[in-house]
Order: structure tokens, then C-alpha cells, then sequence
């Protein structure tokens, strides 16, 4: 669905300024508080459409799909059988829930009520893509886009697009995304999509559905994971044969630290073992300098503030190589190289690496694959460097 009014906290009407926290809490994250504060403005002003739509969708980007195909099923109750907002709802909280037809159904209903509803036209095509039907999909937003620009419906087309292994097209639909709006969580959304098509497009112009697992992993983060997305759990075993095949996969891309870091204080006993692996010294983040080649390493990255920061300075001056032993999906600053990717608890992966770190004659993982996604032209260190001297040349 379409969240430009999520960041529009403060607005001219009266009524919808009753809105605003709920605005600002479902923009910082704080699910709950969001929801409660959406329900105690919607009992004092039912009748304004956006904080019914704005609550349906904040349950459903939490997965609570159930929860919002109720709320969509309330809305439409008020609001009575003529009134075609709700029904785009309940379309919506249908496709996501997997019963297309249902979905498609109220969607049409919505637009014979409505026929000049970009929502409706906007939701269409998102149940379309769901199954496949790529083209449906296509005339459905250029419908919406044209009754209302608005940046979600370009962000849809160009994931449709990118899915159709258009990729040229499709970075220009996400461009013009990030063009569209002023707002910064968008125009990072929009940034991270046209970076991942850019990926995509570098690998042999095949579709996305027939990467594989790594290769699908590398697109939509930019790391190249030693494991497999699709490793399970993390054991000590596992990661043992992870933190193995990092030496080699080194040597393979022709790229040797002179100083490993761990990223917080915690991560020392793992910024030694992979230091000793390499004949190199360990040190902590906050010594490293340019000259250092430095490898910066942690056991979780769980989208922490301190490996944001210590990424940050590497992407400042062009250097070094970032190795996460597991990472949490879907986090801001993804690591070069990475373990496995799984979204275990801190204790448990803590637990796991602390065995891995004694773990003798685990074995070690496949790095081809992995290799060969690092030196993708396209791979976040690649680029790293290319900006640096580029720099250098300019200077």
C-alpha cells in the first residue's frame, strides 16, 4: 500500500492532526504504541479514510494479516456496502493472506463503485504480481499512476519490472521513486532497490527467479554469504566451517588484511581467532586507520548503531572488507561477507560462536560461489574501492 501520509506528520486539517503520533510512532518502528494510537483516533474521527488505511497497512507490514483484514472488515462496516475505501482494504488483507481470488474480487467491486480510485487500481496490480500475471500488473499501475503519482506505485512497478528481468526499466521506475519524494526513508528504500537491480543486472541477464539462493542473498543485501541463506540454525559446527573457509576465500580474492577489528568489545575473542587464521594482529575498531587494510568483524550483525558507524568510516575512506559470522535479514548495513544469514537470538548466536571458536577440524564451507560474488563489479567493497580512486584521479 502507499505510506506517503505516514511521513507527513504534521498536516493542515484539524482532525487528522489527532493522527500525528500515530504517524510518528509507526515511523520509529514502535508498532504497538502506533496501533493503540491509530484505534483511540479512529473512535474520535471514523470518517477520515486515511487512519484506516494508514492502521490496515501498519498491520500489515507488522505480518499481522489476519489483524488487518478485521480492521479492513470494521472499516467497511462504518463506512457501509457503497463505500469503496474499504473494500480496497479488504482486497489488500486478502491478497496478502494468499486468497487472490477473494482479493480480486473486492478490488473489482472497489472500482465499480470507483473506477478513478488509485488505490484500488495501485492494490490491483499488487495481487496480479503476486501471481505472476506481470503485464495485468503493469496496466493496473500505469491506471493508478496516472489517476495519482505517487512513489509506492513506481517502487511496485519496478520491483514487477526487475522480477521481468527488466532491469534498464526497471531503475528507471526506482529512480523516479527516488526522485518523487523528499522524504528520507523512501529515498533510501529507493536507493537500496536501484543498487540491487543494478546486481542483478550484472548477473548473466537472467530473471530473478532463477538465482540462486547466494546469488539472491547478494542482489538484495550485497553480501556474499559462505553458508547459504538457507543454512538453518547456527551451530557451533556450522560456524566453525564458516569462520574456516574465510582464509580461503581471502586468498581466493586476492585481498589480505593487515589489522582485523572486532566491531564492539564483544566481538575481540572472534577479531583474534580470525586474525591468528591469517598471521595478521587484532586490534579494536576504534584504532583502525586507512593504511590498515583493516578486516572488520563481528559475531552478529543485528543492525547495531556500532557497525553502522565503524561501516561508515570504511565507506568514507574506500578500504577494508567487512565479515559478519551470522546476520540478521534485512538490516541498513549488510556486511560484505557473512557466515550464514538467520535471525536467531543474540544469547543463541553467541552461544553457537563461542563453541565455534573452538570447534578443531570442523571443515570448512564451498567459497567458489562466493568468490565469484565478490568480485562482481557490483560487490559493496568493489565499489568502495572504485569511488576511492576515482577520487584519487579527480584530485
Amino acid at each position: 500500500m502507499r505510506l506517503t501520509s505516514s511521513f507527513a506528520v504534521f498536516r493542515a486539517e484539524p482532525a487528522e492532526q489527532d493522527f500525528a503520533k500515530a504517524r510518528w510512532l509507526a515511523r520509529e518502528g514502535r508498532t504497538s504504541a502506533a496501533e493503540q494510537e491509530y484505534r483511540t483516533a479512529l473512535r474520535v474521527h471514523p470518517d477520515i479514510a486515511a487512519g484506516w488505511i494508514e492502521l490496515v497497512e501498519l498491520l500489515r507490514r507488522s505480518g499481522r494479516l489476519e489483524d488487518a483484514l478485521a480492521t479492513a472488515l470494521q472499516a467497511e462496516e462504518h463506512f457501509g456496502p457503497d463505500a469503496a475505501m474499504p473494500l480496497v482494504l479488504k482486497g489488500a488483507a486478502l491478497s496478502e493472506l494468499g486468497r487472490t481470488r477473494d482479493a480480486v474480487r473486492a478490488l473489482e467491486a472497489a472500482l465499480e463503485r470507483d473506477g478513478n480510485l488509485a488505490l484500488a487500481w495501485h492494490e490491483l496490480g499488487y495481487a496480479a504480481y503476486r501471481v505472476g500475471e506481470f503485464s495485468r500488473a503493469l496496466l493496473a499501475l500505469d491506471r493508478a499512476f496516472a489517476l495519482e503519482p505517487h512513489t509506492d506505485t513506481l517502487m511496485l512497478r519496478g520491483r514487477i519490472l526487475r522480477d521481468a528481468g527488466q532491469y534498464e526499466a526497471a531503475e528507471v521506475a526506482f529512480e523516479g521513486a527516488h526522485q518523487a519524494t523528499d522524504h528520507d526513508i523512501p529515498q533510501r528504500e529507493a536507493a537500496r532497490e536501484v543498487a540491487a537491480t543494478r546486481r542483478a543486472a550484472t548477473l548473466g541477464g537472467r530473471r530473478p527467479a532463477r538465482f540462486t539462493p547466494r546469488e539472491r542473498s547478494f542482489v538484495e543485501t550485497g553480501s556474499a554469504v559462505i553458508a547459504g541463506p538457507q543454512a538453518g540454525a547456527p551451530t557451533a559446527a556450522l560456524l566453525a566451517r564458516c569462520l574456516a573457509a574465510l582464509p580461503r576465500l581471502l586468498e581466493q580474492l586476492a585481498w589480505h588484511p593487515d589489522l582485523v577489528a572486532g566491531a564492539t568489545d564483544s566481538d575481540a575473542p572472534l577479531a583474534r581467532a580470525v586474525a591468528d587464521a591469517l598471521g595478521v594482529s587484532a586490534a579494536s575498531a576504534g584504532a583502525i586507520h586507512p593504511p590498515d587494510r583493516p578486516l572488520l568483524v563481528t559475531v552478529c550483525n543485528d543492525g547495531g548503531s556500532a557497525w553502522a558507524r565503524h561501516m561508515e568510516r570504511l565507506e568514507r575512506w574506500g578500504e577494508g572488507l567487512t565479515f559478519a559470522l551470522v546476520q540478521h535479514p534485512d538490516i541498513p548495513s549488510p556486511a560484505d561477507i557473512v557466515g550464514i544469514i538467520n535471525a536467531a537470538p543474540q544469547a543463541d548466536v553467541v552461544g553457537a560462536a563461542a563453541g565455534a571458536l573452538g570447534h578443531a577440524d570442523a571443515g570448512s564451507e564451498d567459497t567458489a560461489e562466493t568468490a565469484q560474488l565478490m568480485s562482481n563489479p557490483m560487490a559493496p567493497w568493489q565499489r568502495r574501492a572504485q569511488t576511492k580512486a576515482e577520487g584519487g584521479r579527480q584530485e
